[in-house]
């Protein structure tokens, strides 16, 4: 069926309409989250707005750049894009530290996040590194020590910069990626098992963490302290209803709840735009993946294949998981959502991998 899809319709234009329409609601949603705290920081209700459009005027040239750049090049200077990552990940423990984590380095006004940028250099590297394995000589553990090496030591750096969520992510992300891949199952239940007992420890040693995950559980125990997120969250896409309050009427972005325009900006488009906003965000993204996934499936290499598919899944995974911690089914955490949250960092690195996709979609149909 997906066969006869594509041959009527191009594979490349459906992603990158599912890729504009991404972006563009986004970038309304973006404008009614921030218009208060732009105008509460600024006295310029469209200070933020403004901000935003020049991140994404630079995230379209990025966009570009990727999406002409040759991959068999990128597949080349792997290890130097990897260095360089590994560099500026150690650099933000040189750099001030912002709530209490070092995830930042900033230069002349400008904070970049280079958590965001290890993105797009671990796609590059495990679709390099994946493109060589053969199910047979190479299923053995000795195989995947390499990549999980450098995996583990970029995923203890983000843990020290205090950014635990992100390194869940990244850990999801990876072991998902293992499985697609062909790994032994074996293989990947022993690392899991090395893997969550770290994890629990650096929980475990961190009691706001801890804290955390108990307000999580039950947040009316402490309502107005560490569940009042959940709560306001909750709240919000309650009163939105079928078809919402109206774009720019809703009142949780009025200072009411805390990053209502990056980590929790999915609860404000649930209030304004409803039920039906909701659905048509979920089902863009659910697209994006869909057909990210059957542009890898389409390539013409298995390198080709596994770029595609992990940006299409680095992507997706974190707007689920944002979604869920809107939704009140994963604890309040940093982790955005992809075209729609603040953060230059990320909206750059996200059209990054978008550009590694609609690449492999230009590959396919030969331009």
């Amino acid at each position: 069926m997906v066969v006869m899809f594509v041959e009527k319709v191009s594979l490349r234009k459906c992603y990158l309409l599912i890729l504009c329409s991404l972006i563009a609601y986004g970038l309304i949603v973006f404008y009614t989250s921030s218009f208060f705290l732009s105008l509460e920081l600024t006295g310029d209700p469209n200070f933020l707005f403004l901000m935003r459009l020049k991140y994404l005027f630079l995230s379209f040239i990025v966009f570009f750049v990727f999406e002409r750049i040759s991959l068999d090049f990128l597949k080349k200077i792997v290890s130097i894009v990897l260095l360089v990552t590994f560099i500026l990940v150690l650099a933000t423990f040189f750099s001030p530290s912002v709530s209490g984590a070092q995830r930042w380095i900033f230069f002349k006004g400008i904070s970049i996040q280079p958590s965001e940028i290890f993105k797009v250099s671990f796609t590059i590297y495990l679709a390099s590194y994946l493109s060589k394995f053969k199910l047979k000589s190479d299923n053995n553990i000795s195989y995947w020590l390499k990549p999980m090496l450098i995996f583990g030591i970029f995923w203890l750096l983000i843990i020290l910069q205090n950014d635990y969520s992100t390194a869940i992510y990244f850990a999801i992300l990876f072991f998902i990626v293992l499985f697609v891949s062909g790994i032994s199952l074996g293989y990947i239940f022993a690392i899991l098992f090395t893997f969550i007992p770290i994890s629990m420890l650096f929980l475990i040693f961190e009691p706001y963490r801890v804290a955390r995950i108990f307000a999580f559980l039950n947040p009316y125990d402490d309502p107005l302290g560490k569940g009042y997120q959940i709560i306001a969250s909750l709240n919000a896409l309650k009163s939105g209803g079928l078809g919402g309050r109206g774009l720019g009427m809703g009142e949780i972005k009025l200072g009411r709840l805390p990053e209502a325009n990056s980590d929790f900006i999915f609860s404000v488009l649930g209030e304004e735009l409803g039920f039906l906003g909701i659905c048509l965000a979920i089902m863009l993204f659910f697209l994006f993946f869909y057909f990210g996934y059957f542009v890898a499936i389409f390539a013409k290499t298995r390198f080709r294949f596994f770029i595609a598919f992990i940006s299409s899944l680095t992507i997706f995974l974190q707007s689920i998981m944002n979604i869920l911690i809107a939704i009140g089914l994963l604890p309040p955490t940093g982790i955005n959502l992809p075209f729609f949250s603040s953060g230059g960092s990320s909206i750059v690195v996200t059209m990054a991998l978008s550009g590694l996709i609609a690449n492999v979609s230009r590959d396919i149909e030969g331009k």
